[in-house]
Protein backbone atom coordinates (compact mmCIF):
# COMPACT_ATOMS: atom_id res chain seq x y z
CA UNK A 1 0.00 0.00 0.00
CA UNK A 2 1.45 3.35 -1.06
CA UNK A 3 1.10 6.68 0.58
CA UNK A 4 -1.48 7.60 -2.06
CA UNK A 5 -3.87 4.74 -1.37
CA UNK A 6 -3.36 4.55 2.39
CA UNK A 7 -6.46 5.26 4.45
CA UNK A 8 -6.89 8.82 5.65
CA UNK A 9 -5.70 9.61 9.13
CA UNK A 10 -8.47 9.53 11.71
CA UNK A 11 -8.99 12.81 13.45
CA UNK A 12 -11.07 12.53 16.59
CA UNK A 13 -12.83 15.72 17.40
CA UNK A 14 -13.51 16.33 21.08
CA UNK A 15 -17.00 15.47 22.11
CA UNK A 16 -19.20 18.11 23.54
CA UNK A 17 -22.36 18.20 25.56
CA UNK A 18 -23.74 15.42 27.68
CA UNK A 19 -21.65 12.68 26.06
CA UNK A 20 -18.46 14.54 26.85
CA UNK A 21 -19.54 15.00 30.45
CA UNK A 22 -20.20 11.28 30.76
CA UNK A 23 -16.81 10.50 29.30
CA UNK A 24 -15.08 12.57 31.94
CA UNK A 25 -16.70 10.70 34.84
CA UNK A 26 -14.19 8.20 36.31
CA UNK A 27 -15.29 4.58 36.44
CA UNK A 28 -14.74 4.52 40.20
CA UNK A 29 -17.29 7.32 40.52
CA UNK A 30 -19.84 5.30 38.58
CA UNK A 31 -19.26 2.50 41.08
CA UNK A 32 -19.95 4.95 43.91
CA UNK A 33 -23.14 6.14 42.21
CA UNK A 34 -24.24 2.56 41.65
CA UNK A 35 -23.66 1.56 45.27
CA UNK A 36 -25.49 4.66 46.50
CA UNK A 37 -28.45 3.91 44.23
CA UNK A 38 -28.49 0.27 45.34
CA UNK A 39 -28.55 1.29 49.02
CA UNK A 40 -31.30 3.82 48.28
CA UNK A 41 -33.41 1.18 46.53
CA UNK A 42 -32.80 -1.25 49.39
CA UNK A 43 -33.93 1.43 51.81
CA UNK A 44 -37.05 2.08 49.75
CA UNK A 45 -38.17 -1.54 49.56
CA UNK A 46 -37.30 -2.42 53.16
CA UNK A 47 -39.14 0.42 54.91
CA UNK A 48 -42.61 1.84 54.45
CA UNK A 49 -41.50 5.45 53.89
CA UNK A 50 -38.10 4.75 52.37
CA UNK A 51 -38.59 7.09 49.41
CA UNK A 52 -40.13 9.91 51.43
CA UNK A 53 -38.10 13.06 50.56
CA UNK A 54 -38.33 14.42 54.10
CA UNK A 55 -36.98 11.17 55.49
CA UNK A 56 -34.13 11.05 52.98
CA UNK A 57 -33.14 14.61 53.92
CA UNK A 58 -33.31 13.66 57.59
CA UNK A 59 -31.01 10.69 56.97
CA UNK A 60 -28.52 12.91 55.15
CA UNK A 61 -28.74 15.53 57.90
CA UNK A 62 -27.93 12.91 60.52
CA UNK A 63 -24.94 11.91 58.40
CA UNK A 64 -23.50 15.45 58.44
CA UNK A 65 -20.83 14.68 61.09
CA UNK A 66 -19.64 11.73 59.00
CA UNK A 67 -19.85 13.88 55.87
CA UNK A 68 -17.58 16.56 57.28
CA UNK A 69 -15.00 14.13 58.64
CA UNK A 70 -15.09 12.20 55.34
CA UNK A 71 -14.00 15.42 53.61
CA UNK A 72 -11.05 15.49 56.01
CA UNK A 73 -10.17 11.87 55.30
CA UNK A 74 -10.44 12.37 51.54
CA UNK A 75 -8.01 15.28 51.63
CA UNK A 76 -5.46 13.18 53.51
CA UNK A 77 -5.94 10.13 51.29
CA UNK A 78 -5.44 12.24 48.15
CA UNK A 79 -2.13 13.29 49.73
CA UNK A 80 -1.23 9.57 50.02
CA UNK A 81 -1.93 9.51 53.74
CA UNK A 82 -4.42 8.23 56.28
CA UNK A 83 -5.74 9.85 59.46
CA UNK A 84 -6.92 7.47 62.17
CA UNK A 85 -6.93 10.27 64.74
CA UNK A 86 -10.09 11.93 63.40
CA UNK A 87 -12.33 9.95 65.78
CA UNK A 88 -10.52 10.96 68.98
CA UNK A 89 -10.27 14.54 67.67
CA UNK A 90 -14.05 14.55 67.29
CA UNK A 91 -14.35 13.32 70.89
CA UNK A 92 -11.98 16.05 72.07
CA UNK A 93 -13.93 18.69 70.16
CA UNK A 94 -17.22 17.53 71.67
CA UNK A 95 -15.77 17.47 75.19
CA UNK A 96 -14.13 20.89 74.85
CA UNK A 97 -17.32 22.36 73.39
CA UNK A 98 -19.35 21.15 76.38
CA UNK A 99 -16.76 22.38 78.90
CA UNK A 100 -16.37 25.83 77.35
CA UNK A 101 -20.14 26.21 76.97
CA UNK A 102 -20.55 25.67 80.71
CA UNK A 103 -18.17 28.52 81.57
CA UNK A 104 -19.71 31.81 82.77
CA UNK A 105 -20.33 34.22 79.92
CA UNK A 106 -19.58 31.60 77.28
CA UNK A 107 -20.87 32.02 73.74
CA UNK A 108 -20.58 30.07 70.51
CA UNK A 109 -18.70 33.02 69.02
CA UNK A 110 -15.74 32.18 71.27
CA UNK A 111 -16.30 28.45 71.82
CA UNK A 112 -16.40 27.32 68.19
CA UNK A 113 -13.18 29.11 67.08
CA UNK A 114 -11.28 27.73 70.09
CA UNK A 115 -12.46 24.18 69.39
CA UNK A 116 -11.61 24.45 65.70
CA UNK A 117 -8.19 25.88 66.60
CA UNK A 118 -7.57 22.88 68.85
CA UNK A 119 -8.36 20.53 65.96
CA UNK A 120 -6.05 22.45 63.64
CA UNK A 121 -3.24 22.24 66.22
CA UNK A 122 -3.61 18.47 66.53
CA UNK A 123 -3.66 18.16 62.75
CA UNK A 124 -0.50 20.25 62.49
CA UNK A 125 1.22 17.94 64.99
CA UNK A 126 0.25 14.98 62.83
CA UNK A 127 1.56 16.77 59.76
CA UNK A 128 4.91 17.60 61.35
CA UNK A 129 5.26 14.04 62.64
CA UNK A 130 4.66 12.51 59.22
CA UNK A 131 6.34 15.13 57.04
CA UNK A 132 9.68 15.10 58.86
CA UNK A 133 9.98 11.43 59.80
CA UNK A 134 9.67 8.12 58.01
CA UNK A 135 6.78 6.98 60.19
CA UNK A 136 3.95 5.56 58.02
CA UNK A 137 0.69 7.55 58.26
CA UNK A 138 -1.20 4.51 59.52
CA UNK A 139 1.10 4.05 62.51
CA UNK A 140 1.71 7.75 63.14
CA UNK A 141 -1.95 8.72 63.33
CA UNK A 142 -2.78 5.56 65.27
CA UNK A 143 -0.23 6.68 67.87
CA UNK A 144 -1.65 10.20 68.09
CA UNK A 145 -5.18 8.76 68.25
CA UNK A 146 -4.14 6.67 71.25
CA UNK A 147 -2.52 9.66 72.93
CA UNK A 148 -5.56 11.88 72.34
CA UNK A 149 -7.87 9.20 73.72
CA UNK A 150 -5.72 8.92 76.82
CA UNK A 151 -5.64 12.69 77.32
CA UNK A 152 -9.44 12.84 76.96
CA UNK A 153 -9.89 10.17 79.62
CA UNK A 154 -7.30 11.76 81.93
CA UNK A 155 -8.69 15.29 81.73
CA UNK A 156 -12.31 14.21 82.20
CA UNK A 157 -11.46 11.46 84.71
CA UNK A 158 -13.59 9.15 82.63
CA UNK A 159 -16.73 11.28 83.03
CA UNK A 160 -17.10 14.09 80.48
CA UNK A 161 -19.13 17.02 81.78
CA UNK A 162 -20.51 20.25 80.44
CA UNK A 163 -23.57 21.48 78.62
CA UNK A 164 -24.78 21.74 75.06
CA UNK A 165 -26.32 25.19 74.52
CA UNK A 166 -29.62 25.50 72.70
CA UNK A 167 -27.96 27.58 69.98
CA UNK A 168 -25.79 24.57 69.15
CA UNK A 169 -28.70 22.16 69.05
CA UNK A 170 -30.15 24.27 66.26
CA UNK A 171 -27.45 22.81 64.01
CA UNK A 172 -29.14 19.43 64.38
CA UNK A 173 -32.80 20.34 64.88
CA UNK A 174 -33.19 23.69 63.16
CA UNK A 175 -34.45 24.20 59.62
CA UNK A 176 -33.19 27.07 57.49
CA UNK A 177 -35.86 29.61 56.54
CA UNK A 178 -38.65 27.06 56.82
CA UNK A 179 -37.04 24.68 54.31
CA UNK A 180 -36.55 20.95 55.01
CA UNK A 181 -32.78 21.48 55.00
CA UNK A 182 -31.08 21.37 58.39
CA UNK A 183 -28.26 23.74 59.27
CA UNK A 184 -25.84 20.82 59.62
CA UNK A 185 -26.68 19.53 56.13
CA UNK A 186 -26.10 22.98 54.65
CA UNK A 187 -22.76 23.29 56.48
CA UNK A 188 -21.69 19.92 55.09
CA UNK A 189 -22.70 20.82 51.53
CA UNK A 190 -20.99 24.23 51.70
CA UNK A 191 -17.75 22.61 52.89
CA UNK A 192 -18.02 20.02 50.10
CA UNK A 193 -18.39 22.75 47.50
CA UNK A 194 -15.54 24.87 48.87
CA UNK A 195 -13.06 22.00 49.11
CA UNK A 196 -14.19 20.59 45.77
CA UNK A 197 -13.65 23.91 44.01
CA UNK A 198 -10.20 24.26 45.57
CA UNK A 199 -9.15 20.76 44.48
CA UNK A 200 -10.47 20.98 40.92
CA UNK A 201 -10.59 24.67 40.09
CA UNK A 202 -7.26 26.00 41.34
CA UNK A 203 -3.62 25.45 40.47
CA UNK A 204 -2.89 24.71 44.13
CA UNK A 205 -5.57 22.00 44.20
CA UNK A 206 -4.32 20.29 41.05
CA UNK A 207 -0.77 20.46 42.36
CA UNK A 208 -2.00 18.93 45.63
CA UNK A 209 -3.34 15.92 43.70
CA UNK A 210 -0.11 15.67 41.72
CA UNK A 211 1.91 15.51 44.94
CA UNK A 212 -0.25 12.64 46.17
CA UNK A 213 0.07 10.77 42.88
CA UNK A 214 3.87 11.01 42.75
CA UNK A 215 5.60 12.74 45.69
CA UNK A 216 9.13 12.11 44.41
CA UNK A 217 8.47 13.52 40.95
CA UNK A 218 6.81 16.54 42.55
CA UNK A 219 9.80 17.06 44.83
CA UNK A 220 12.21 16.82 41.89
CA UNK A 221 10.08 19.46 40.16
CA UNK A 222 10.58 21.83 43.07
CA UNK A 223 7.17 21.37 44.69
CA UNK A 224 7.31 21.65 48.52
CA UNK A 225 5.97 18.17 49.30
CA UNK A 226 6.31 18.53 53.07
CA UNK A 227 4.26 21.72 53.03
CA UNK A 228 1.44 19.86 51.29
CA UNK A 229 1.54 17.18 53.98
CA UNK A 230 1.29 19.84 56.69
CA UNK A 231 -1.67 21.45 54.91
CA UNK A 232 -3.44 18.11 54.45
CA UNK A 233 -3.27 17.05 58.09
CA UNK A 234 -3.97 20.52 59.45
CA UNK A 235 -7.10 20.65 57.29
CA UNK A 236 -8.03 17.17 58.49
CA UNK A 237 -7.76 18.15 62.15
CA UNK A 238 -9.73 21.33 61.53
CA UNK A 239 -12.57 19.50 59.78
CA UNK A 240 -12.57 16.71 62.38
CA UNK A 241 -13.10 19.32 65.09
CA UNK A 242 -16.00 20.78 63.11
CA UNK A 243 -17.45 17.30 62.81
CA UNK A 244 -17.11 16.88 66.58
CA UNK A 245 -19.13 20.06 67.12
CA UNK A 246 -21.87 18.71 64.85
CA UNK A 247 -21.70 15.37 66.66
CA UNK A 248 -22.39 16.86 70.08
CA UNK A 249 -25.17 18.97 68.56
CA UNK A 250 -26.89 15.70 67.62
CA UNK A 251 -25.98 13.60 70.66
CA UNK A 252 -26.68 16.31 73.24
CA UNK A 253 -23.81 15.26 75.53
CA UNK A 254 -20.04 14.76 75.32
CA UNK A 255 -18.58 11.26 75.16
CA UNK A 256 -15.18 9.61 75.28
CA UNK A 257 -16.05 7.16 72.51
CA UNK A 258 -18.85 8.60 70.34
CA UNK A 259 -16.46 9.59 67.56
CA UNK A 260 -14.36 6.42 67.50
CA UNK A 261 -16.31 4.69 64.72
CA UNK A 262 -15.92 7.69 62.44
CA UNK A 263 -12.27 6.89 61.74
CA UNK A 264 -13.15 3.69 59.88
CA UNK A 265 -16.39 4.98 58.40
CA UNK A 266 -14.70 8.08 56.98
CA UNK A 267 -12.15 5.87 55.22
CA UNK A 268 -14.96 3.66 53.88
CA UNK A 269 -16.89 6.69 52.60
CA UNK A 270 -13.81 8.16 50.90
CA UNK A 271 -12.87 4.85 49.27
CA UNK A 272 -16.45 4.25 48.09
CA UNK A 273 -16.23 7.69 46.51
CA UNK A 274 -13.19 6.71 44.48
CA UNK A 275 -10.32 7.93 46.66
CA UNK A 276 -7.33 5.65 46.13
CA UNK A 277 -5.11 4.86 49.10
CA UNK A 278 -2.16 5.09 46.70
CA UNK A 279 -2.83 8.83 46.55
CA UNK A 280 -3.61 11.39 43.89
CA UNK A 281 -7.21 10.30 43.29
CA UNK A 282 -10.44 11.39 44.92
CA UNK A 283 -13.01 14.14 44.95
CA UNK A 284 -15.87 15.68 46.86
CA UNK A 285 -18.67 14.43 44.59
CA UNK A 286 -17.55 10.86 45.16
CA UNK A 287 -17.15 11.44 48.88
CA UNK A 288 -20.72 12.72 49.09
CA UNK A 289 -21.90 9.60 47.28
CA UNK A 290 -19.90 7.42 49.67
CA UNK A 291 -21.36 9.08 52.76
CA UNK A 292 -24.89 8.86 51.32
CA UNK A 293 -24.40 5.15 50.57
CA UNK A 294 -23.23 4.46 54.12
CA UNK A 295 -26.06 6.52 55.60
CA UNK A 296 -28.72 4.68 53.60
CA UNK A 297 -27.12 1.29 54.32
CA UNK A 298 -26.93 2.01 58.05
CA UNK A 299 -30.59 3.03 58.08
CA UNK A 300 -31.54 -0.24 56.40
CA UNK A 301 -29.51 -2.28 58.89
CA UNK A 302 -31.05 -0.39 61.80
CA UNK A 303 -34.54 -1.02 60.43
CA UNK A 304 -33.81 -4.75 60.68
CA UNK A 305 -32.36 -4.30 64.20
CA UNK A 306 -28.92 -5.45 63.06
CA UNK A 307 -26.52 -5.02 66.03
CA UNK A 308 -23.59 -2.61 65.81
CA UNK A 309 -20.87 -5.32 65.69
CA UNK A 310 -22.50 -6.80 62.59
CA UNK A 311 -22.70 -3.33 61.04
CA UNK A 312 -18.95 -2.94 61.56
CA UNK A 313 -18.49 -6.25 59.73
CA UNK A 314 -20.66 -5.04 56.85
CA UNK A 315 -18.76 -1.74 56.60
CA UNK A 316 -15.46 -3.61 56.65
CA UNK A 317 -16.70 -5.88 53.88
CA UNK A 318 -17.75 -2.87 51.81
CA UNK A 319 -14.29 -1.36 52.30
CA UNK A 320 -12.57 -4.56 51.15
CA UNK A 321 -14.85 -4.78 48.13
CA UNK A 322 -14.21 -1.18 47.10
CA UNK A 323 -10.45 -1.58 47.56
CA UNK A 324 -10.52 -4.62 45.27
CA UNK A 325 -12.59 -2.76 42.67
CA UNK A 326 -10.38 0.34 42.79
CA UNK A 327 -7.27 -1.82 42.61
CA UNK A 328 -8.58 -3.58 39.53
CA UNK A 329 -9.48 -0.27 37.90
CA UNK A 330 -5.99 1.08 38.63
CA UNK A 331 -4.42 -2.03 37.10
CA UNK A 332 -6.50 -1.57 33.94
CA UNK A 333 -5.47 2.06 33.66
CA UNK A 334 -1.83 1.08 34.09
CA UNK A 335 -2.09 -1.56 31.36
CA UNK A 336 -3.38 0.92 28.76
Amino acid sequence: MTALDSPPLRTDRPRSGFGSALGRVPTSLWVAYGLTLACLILLGVSTSDGFNPDRLLRILSNAAPLGVVAIAQTIVIINRGLDLSVGPVMNSAAILTAVLSAAPGASLATTVPLVVLMGAAIGLVNGVLLAFTRIPPLLGTLATATIIGGVNALVTRGQPRGIVPDELRVLADGRLFGTPFSASLVIWIVLLVIVGLILTGTVAGRRFKAVGANPRASWLSGVPVRRHTLVAYTASGTLAAMAGILLIAYSGSPSLTAGDSYALNSVVAAVIGGAALAGGTGGMVGTFAGVAALAFLTTVLNSFNIPSPVQFIVNGGVLIGMLLINGRLSARRGAR
